[in-house]
């Protein structure tokens, strides 16, 4: 057995139940409604594992009612999706919700079958939405999801969002969706990493699609080429066929490929090559399958929607809606389910009638308080009655009896009806330095609901103690360690508050607010580990208190310091001044360029540490750390390094320190930190060999050196340079969605003839 001694705060209390929430361990007889959901309509055999099924929900009659008027945190805070267990949350993520028709819910199905059961649940006041983020519900093998839902963005975690150019948005199969019209030259343009869809030997791409007419004339829905030859992989519609494309160890295609009349109706494609075959699948049906291996061809072309990518034919005259692009050859059980899942929904999901929930719901809220040797108020909360008059009851011992009333030795009660309130008991007959149980229970016409958990509390002294402090600079760990008066035979569980300047979770890991004494053990210490900083801290505090449920020794608060280096221990140091600045603007967190070469006050010889690990810069009081990034070291000749400075004036002074033995670079050399002041990307072209353009941001979205007329590492402005001959060589990146973008570079130029320096 486990005693626990239970101490409060409201700050921690707050964060427990952030925690508790988000973890899933709600109680869902809190919610008022529920709906059984069933997938009566899969016919595979497979079971589909991780599957994101479509859910639809609108108003409905059926049992209690689908009303959106019973969501109580409203817009849909309080929806919830539960497996059978009605214990494992599942993830969902809401693609539209509409209060005047249908709204489109997309959960993920951990294993579905024909027999799988989930549940809704919605009903609840004063509740946020589960804080998963939508990317959740694609499973690692999703590349990219696009539900063209009044946007191009990309839903999975890796964040492949397109481009717009001229569509539309309509109502479409699955909420919005996005028209096309050759007039307009509409089409949507991909990530500069979906060239060849950015996958070598297995993918599965699949869409829904409609025209506006039919029409005997090809109509592309995606291709990555700007050519038969040069394509990897295309798919095109026209009247009552498909065109379809998959180029490995060789070109495998089908231009006139039979299938149902296209028309006005929404149809699903999907195309899928596993390494040894590539087929196509048409409102789940297979219509083409051919022998195929190798890698796919990387095709000339970022991934395009609705036309080509040379941009001058085979534009798309309709629409496109729910995209996808997975790194693996789905079944055809999984494609099956999908086509019939979004497109026949009534047909796969079978919708129970809803069904209403009435139990009350009460906590122990914050555990015992007040705690004396001999006394301690016993604290519950009612938070909800359900639907009838309800009673509150609170149970206490020196043994746990769980969920059995009548094995507690004590009990208090108070009549229905209750209304949802704190609820506190004061026991003034209690033994010293012994452990005490105590649970709350609330009755109604439904049933009964106990708290989740029994808490307990110790008539008995506990304290903290502050053994020693933390260091951002290598990451060593803090201590503080938790006292008990005398060791016991059981383990003892203490709660504390955690406050101080330094945040958890971004200055040190974040702590769970108990602490376990083993049996046996009068003591144990909780490590405070500092974490990485993406910008250089000043020192921060953790301070520890014990909850005030037992009696508090001395001291019951303990702080720690998490503590940048001391710079005054460093041998070398120079002023560095911006006197050339003569503008009236204060610059907020400008990278100003520092270039350090050997002169009568610096030498590198005066490093002593392994590169530049001993190298740093502060301001102007010489202890404040400031992020610094290394362009280029050259013992030799001139080391370029980047400084973010605050704020610059003419009247700045900052200060670089080097001469310490035994030190290492900070994390702010490597991981952007400079470069934090709304800035998309920096590519210093600084590389000698390779093919790839890296970006100093902590985003790092890197180049790709195209075509071996660049020359790298050459002398350049600022350390190395690219130099282009003017024969097709570039850098390509990612494209910026941006609205209002500055565009910098140095140049230097050989010629007079024309040449683009970025497009």
């Amino acid at each position: 057995m486990r005693m626990v001694c239970r101490l409060w705060t409201l700050v921690l209390f707050f964060v427990f139940l952030i925690v508790v929430s988000t973890l899933s361990a709600e109680d869902l007889t809190l919610w008022q409604k529920r709906m059984p959901i069933t997938f009566s309509g899969y016919e595979g055999t497979e079971p589909l594992i991780n599957f994101p099924a479509l859910i639809v929900l609108e108003e409905t009659d059926a049992g209690a009612g689908f009303s959106y008027a019973d969501f109580l945190s409203p817009p849909y805070g309080d929806l919830r999706f539960f497996a059978d267990d009605m214990k494992t949350p599942l993830d969902f993520e809401v693609e539209s919700w509409n209060i005047q028709g249908k709204s489109y819910v997309w959960v993920r199905i951990p294993e579905l079958t024909k027999t799988t059961k989930i549940y809704a649940l919605w009903g609840k006041a004063g509740v946020e939405e589960p804080d998963t983020p939508a990317s959740s519900i694609w499973d690692s093998n999703y590349k990219c999801v696009w539900h063209l839902n009044e946007n191009t963005l990309d839903t999975t975690v890796n964040e492949n969002h397109s481009t717009n150019y001229n569509a539309t948005t309509d109502s479409g199969l699955i909420g919005g969706a996005y028209d096309f019209h050759p007039d307009n030259f509409s089409y949507i343009d991909t990530p500069s990493n979906l060239i060849g869809y950015g996958i070598l030997n297995a993918f599965t791409a699949s869409c829904w699609c409609k025209t506006r007419q039919p029409s005997n004339k090809l109509q592309m829905l995606m291709e990555d080429g700007t050519g038969a030859g040069f394509d990897g992989i295309y798919l095109g519609i026209r009247d009552v066929t498909c065109y379809v494309q998959v180029y490995a160890s060789r070109r495998a295609n089908s231009d006139y490929l039979a299938v149902n009349p296209i028309g006005t109706n929404w149809h699903h494609i999907a195309v899928v090559y596993d390494g040894s075959s590539a087929k196509m699948y048409f409102d789940g049906e297979e219509k083409w399958d051919t022998t195929l291996s190798g890698n796919i061809k990387e095709a000339n072309s970022r991934l395009h929607f609705g036309r080509r990518p040379d941009g001058v034919a085979n534009f798309l005259d309709g629409m496109m809606d729910e995209i996808r692009v997975s790194t693996i050859a789905r079944s055809a059980d999984w494609i099956h389910a999908c086509w019939k899942n979004q497109g026949l929904n009534e047909s796969f999901v079978s919708y129970a009638p809803v069904e209403n929930y009435g139990l009350p719901y009460i906590t122990n809220v914050r555990g015992a308080t007040n705690v004396m040797e001999n006394s301690a108020w016993l604290n519950g909360f009612l938070v909800s009655t359900g639907f009838s008059e309800t009673a509150v009851f609170v149970y206490w011992g020196t043994d746990d009896a769980g969920a059995d009333a009548g094995a507690w030795d004590n009990f208090h009660s108070w009549t229905a009806p209750q209304s949802p309130k704190a609820f506190s008991h004061i026991i003034s007959t209690l033994t010293p330095n012994t452990f005490y149980y105590y649970r709350f229970m609330a009755v109604n016409d439904a049933g009964t609901h106990w708290a989740v958990d029994t808490s307990v509390f110790f008539t008995g002294e506990v304290a903290f103690e502050e053994v020693s402090d933390a260091h951002f600079s290598g990451l060593i760990p803090g201590e503080i360690k938790v006292y008990r008066g005398a060791a016991d035979t059981e383990p003892l569980d203490v709660f504390y508050s955690i406050g101080g300047t330094a945040i958890p979770g971004v200055d040190y890991t974040e702590l769970p607010g108990i602490v376990t004494i083993p049996a046996g053990e009068t003591s144990v210490t909780i490590i405070i580990q500092p974490l990485p900083a993406k910008v250089m801290p000043e020192t921060k505090t953790v301070e520890l208190e014990v909850f005030s449920g037992c009696i508090k020794g001395t001291p019951s608060i303990a702080e720690t310091k998490i503590l940048v280096e001391n710079l005054t221990t460093w041998r070398k140091r120079m002023k560095i001044d911006f006197r050339g600045y003569t503008q009236q603007e204060i610059l907020t967190n400008f990278p100003a360029l520092i270039i350090l070469k050997e002169t009568s006050g610096f030498s590198h010889t005066d490093f002593l540490s392994d590169n530049y690990g001993d190298l740093r810069f502060a301001a102007e009081d010489k202890l404040t750390p400031l992020d610094f990034e290394v362009e280029a070291w050259d013992l030799e000749g001139k080391s370029y390094v980047w400084v973010r400075v605050p704020e610059l004036t003419s009247s700045t002074i900052v200060y670089a320190l080097w001469g310490k033995e035994d030190a290492v670079a900070p994390t702010c050399t490597t991981n952007g930190s400079v470069w934090v002041a709304n800035f998309t990307g920096v590519w210093h072209l600084s590389e000698d060999s390779g093919i790839t353009a890296y970006d100093s941001l902590a985003n790092m979205h890197p180049g790709t050196i195209m075509c071996s007329t660049v020359t790298l590492g050459t002398s350049g402005k600022i350390a190395n340079a690219d130099e282009f001959s003017g024969k097709r060589g570039h850098v390509r990146t990612e494209p910026v969605h941006d609205t209002t973008v500055t565009i910098s570079a140095w140049g230097s130029f050989t010629s007079n003839a024309d040449g683009i320096l970025w497009s």
